[in-house]
This record gives structure tokens, sequence and C-alpha cells, in this order.
């Protein structure tokens, strides 16, 4: 069982389920999630991270597969519905491209964050980091290519001090930019038949806005939402726009 926070409705038909990104835990998609309070909001800390138990998995199947066991253990307690929609956000959404792909639980619709099918051709920035010993990796030390082209100084701040003040260790952080960057299942998401949104930055430099596009490309009946100047952390920086199209997504699945 993963550990988890709720926010939101519980009440709602549907379930939203958040899968954070590398580096991260589930107090640095919270923020993303109370955004959505019409809807009931389950927040998982990922497998060795944050309040989680276990040790890191080396691949994105195995998240998955201890995705899927809690989200199915939560729906037998009632935490979660048999309506559930996954959005991951950068590793997150390798993740949720996995499990819609496996298809071992029963999903709505799938919002990809910041991310893609494929990782490991879209990742250059993680590629130049897999000489350093990862003892010697500090999270601090990426947080500034987070950002786009035209993001306020305030904004920068705010998100620096976000994921600088949730983030797991340095060590789990460095193991998942490399379960990431070995991630390429894009051929296999021809097979997911979910709807599916990918929401991504255009001036991302962490995750290239080419892994959404060559995503979108095998999704039959996808979405893309490519939004303009923003970077990695777009779904902090144009909180507004993303929060909004995602709700339109949400309800014309549901």
């Amino acid at each position: 069982m993963l550990a988890y926070e709720k926010a939101g409705r519980k009440d709602s038909e549907a379930t939203l389920v958040f899968l954070h990104g590398s580096t991260m835990t589930k107090e640095g998609m919270l923020p993303l999630a109370k955004e959505f309070g019409d809807y009931n909001c389950v927040v998982f800390d990922l497998t060795a991270h944050g309040q989680s138990a276990g040790e890191e998995p080396e691949e994105v199947s195995i998240f998955a597969e201890n995705v899927e066991d809690t989200v199915k253990e939560l729906q037998k307690q009632k935490v979660i519905s048999e309506k559930v929609i996954l959005l991951g956000y950068s590793m997150g959404g390798a993740i949720t491209c996995e499990i819609a792909i496996r298809k071992n639980l029963e999903l709505a619709g799938i919002v990809l964050l910041s991310s893609g099918g494929d990782l490991k051709h879209h990742t250059p920035l993680i590629d130049s980091l897999k000489e350093m010993p990862a003892e010697q990796f500090k999270t601090e030390d990426i947080l500034d290519t987070l950002f786009g082209i035209d993001t306020p100084e305030a904004d920068v701040e705010r998100i620096t001090e976000l994921f600088s003040s949730t983030k797991a260790d340095d060590v789990v952080g460095y193991g998942d930019l490399m379960a990431s960057n070995r991630y390429d299942n894009l051929e296999a998401c021809q097979e997911i038949l979910v709807p599916a949104l990918m929401v991504h930055g255009n001036n991302d430099r962490i995750v290239l806005p080419t892994a959404a596009v060559e995503t979108w490309k095998k999704i039959k009946g996808s979405q893309l939402l490519m939004i303009p100047n923003k970077g990695h952390g777009a779904i902090y920086e144009d909180t507004g726009l993303v929060r909004d199209k995602v709700i339109s997504f949400i309800k014309m699945h549901t």
C-alpha cells in the first residue's frame, strides 16, 4: 500500500489519482490536486518516497504495479471510486502511460503532464547526469531548468521553494531520473484505448515537447495542449489553464 492524501469531494462520482514526478513526494502534487475541489482527489507517495515504504524500483513498470495494487485496495475500501482518471506528472506520467498500456485497471481516462510514452529519447538533461555518482546528485542543482522563457521571478521563487521543501531524498531522486530515462514504451501506446490528454510546456528542457507530441500521435483520439513559453513546471507556472483544460477533458469523458 502506498501512502496517500485526499483532497476535494469524497462523494464525487469520479476519482482523480495524482502521481508525482522524479525527485518529488505527494506534497509537491497537492497544490495541483487542490485545484480540483469538485472531485475526489487522491495523491500518492510513490514507492520509497515520502511516507511510502519499500525499495525504490529501477523500472517504471514496477512503480506501475504498486500503483495498480494500491488503487484496487482503495477501491475495496471505498476511498477511490470505480471511475478513475490518472494524472501523472513527468515520471508519474510514464507510470500512468504504463498502467494504461497494461490494462490491469479500469480507467475513465489518463492525463500526462510534462511526460510521454518515451522518456528515453527525449530527456537530454538526464542523459548528462548518467556519469554522476548518485550520492553527488542534488535536486536543487536542476531546479533552474523547470522554467519557461517568461516565468515571473516571483513564480520562480514560489515553485523552487515548493520543490525544495517537498522533495524526496536526493539519492532516491537520482534513481527516479534514471528509471524515467530508461522508459520507452511508445509503440505500445497504440494499444491505449482510454481517453488521453497530454499537457506540456513548449519550452520544457527536462522532458522535451517531442515526447508529448510523439505520444499524442500514437494514442488514437487523444488530445494535446501545448502551453506557449512554459517549461517542465508548466502545471505550476500556468495552473489555471491546466486546471480548466483538464476539467473540460474530464467532463467530456465522465
